[in-house]
């Protein structure tokens, strides 16, 4: 453009204000049709695999215990796989301008894809390693794998920031569904193989199959029109944010918008306009794409309708043939959308910084309550939860007590999808009530050689109570956040709930380690439940006439 030329920013909503005009914005062309819900399963399987990894982990807790005895493997590979995971949510945040979505996650799933078939291959199936050598390749592929999931995890929050928020809840109920699924698949190879190293190596296989099932639908759905529609929506609305800042880097701009009139920019041109001839004059009345709007005038320019083409002396003979005084107006010059540039100086990152801190103070609640409600799902899961003895159920207690968790915790995220309204202080307040979940799985464990709450029944209800909530309340302000902010800041806000997310998990994991000393020492004998004395009736002496019996105990 001209330099010697005025020049200015103006918000389109503004020009149409000033013409007396509507202040919406026209809609949107209509997304396409998520047809046979394609993209939501899609994503549900997703949230599915990107944690089946660490599930399946975890599930395999009686083949760990079984192979370590007397350890803290459960406790390590949890503790590790929040340090990673953490690692990998920075990383992702780091890195969020450099890559793309489908580069980042198409990353995850290979490298936790590798990770899991050498650990079913060389530690479970071949198992020629030394017991040290062997736990700590299961710690070190546990903290690989980690990095690749979160890697996925939070790439595909950012991602799903842009779609509507029932695609958030999709990958929440995935999951959950993951937990729920290598919970049937371990009881089901631990029932169907009786040798531990081989029921773990064909649950482990099955882990492997839907990871490369996910994979072949990660890429069919990147290329779905829902899918680009959504994500050119979001391209658009950063190039304008770029805009608003290239034209005035002072300015503070708020960060919510609504869905359908976002802040839209355009550049100020002064220029005078040729004399008016009543031929072609419809070319420079105002449009949405065009607009000229003159800053002296109260009321819309009039101009007159185009006539069919008069010969000259018709013209001359006209009297609408006058010439209109050229007056000065303003043009808002239609704007190209340039690619996004890289983040290339020190500027720029101060800049990402910065809008980081704004999503962040306006999502702030939603983060409080999702890091409340990991820490304490952590401080028991899986490593309390892993200790709490059985007589009667012996090794089965820990699958039954982590299924229970990891089925109601999917039906919990299922039951976010309700339509309801959840205040920030409602969830905050649920939050801080479910520690009082950790006192009360604790005592069922706690000490180990005579625990205060007795009976199977207890831990099992608790462990329900546990993964329901975890499922409800950590959804609702995952799904909540994005919507919290503009269209150009939700991927930010899914990285920064996941930050919050991965710092609770972290935190009670740590704190799982102080509550494993409180258990005391192992028990070498199982004296958790003795047998009590029921009173039974002794038999009556055939010959004893007067009608009386007698209570005996019988051990």
């Amino acid at each position: 453009m001209n330099e010697t030329l005025g020049r200015g920013y103006a918000r389109i909503e503004a020009i149409r204000a000033a013409r007396g005009e509507a202040l919406t914005m026209p809609e949107p062309g209509a997304p396409p049709p998520d047809r046979y819900n394609s993209v939501y399963l899609t994503l549900f399987v997703a949230g599915a695999a990107f944690l089946l990894p660490f599930n399946s982990f975890i599930m395999a807790v009686d083949y760990f215990q079984y192979h370590y005895p007397k350890s803290t493997i459960m406790f390590d590979m949890s503790t590790v796989y929040i340090v990673s995971a953490c690692v990998a949510v920075i990383t992702n945040n780091i890195l969020l301008d450099f890559f793309t979505y489908n580069t980042r996650i198409t990353f995850g799933i290979l490298l936790s894809l590798a990770t899991m078939l050498f650990v079913a291959v060389c530690n479970i199936g071949w198992d020629g390693f030394s017991t040290n050598v062997s736990y700590t390749i299961n710690l070190v592929a546990i903290g690989v794998v980690a990095f690749g999931c979160t890697m996925q995890q939070a790439s595909y929050y950012g991602f799903t920031g842009c779609l509507p928020p029932r695609y958030t809840q999709a990958v929440m109920a995935g999951e959950s569904a993951a937990g729920f699924w290598v919970s049937l698949d371990r009881i089901v190879t631990k029932y169907g193989f009786r040798q531990p190293k081989r029921s773990t190596f064909m649950f482990f296989v099955f882990s492997i199959l839907i990871l490369l099932g996910h994979s072949m639908l990660h890429h069919v759905m990147m290329r779905h029109p829902l899918v680009q529609h959504y994500l050119r929506l979001t391209n658009e609305s950063r190039h304008r944010r770029r805009i608003q800042l290239h034209l005035n880097p002072t300015e503070d701009a708020t960060l919510m918008e609504s869905e359908a009139g976002e802040a839209s920019y355009g550049v100020l041109k002064l220029q005078s306009p040729a004399p008016s001839t009543g031929i072609g004059e419809a070319e420079n009345t105002f449009s949405f794409a065009n607009p000229v709007y003159s800053p002296t005038m109260t009321a819309p320019v009039p101009v007159p309708l185009v006539s069919p083409p008069q010969s000259v002396s018709e013209q001359s003979a006209s009297p609408s043939a006058t010439l209109r005084t050229p007056r000065p107006s303003y043009k808002v010059e239609d704007v190209v959308f340039e690619a996004p540039e890289r983040p290339n100086s020190w500027k720029n990152f101060k800049r990402g910084v910065l809008a980081r801190w704004a999503v962040a103070r306006a999502i702030y609640p939603y983060m409080v309550s999702i890091g409340l409600v990991y820490f304490t799902t952590l401080s028991l899961y899986p490593g309390i939860a892993s200790e709490v003895p059985s007589c009667r159920l012996g090794s089965w207690m820990p699958i039954i007590l982590m299924s229970s968790f990891n089925l109601f915790d999917f039906i919990g995220k299922i039951a976010a999808a309700w339509p309801y309204e959840w205040s920030r202080s409602q969830l905050l307040m649920a939050s801080g009530l479910r520690l009082l979940l950790v006192p009360l799985l604790l005592l069922c464990a706690a000490p180990r050689h005579s625990p205060h709450i007795v009976g199977d029944v207890y831990p099992i209800m608790f462990s329900v109570v546990l993964g329901f909530t975890n499922g409800l309340f950590g959804s609702v302000p995952m799904i909540m956040a994005p919507s919290r902010v503009g269209r150009e800041h939700r991927e930010i806000a899914g990285n920064m709930m996941t930050l919050s997310y991965n710092g609770g998990l972290l935190s009670g994991s740590l704190v799982s380690y102080l509550l494993l000393g409180m258990l005391g020492p192992p028990a070498e004998t199982c004296r958790i439940y003795p047998t009590p004395l029921l009173p039974t009736v002794a038999p009556i002496p055939p010959n004893s006439g007067n009608g009386t019996f007698v209570l005996t105990a019988v051990h």
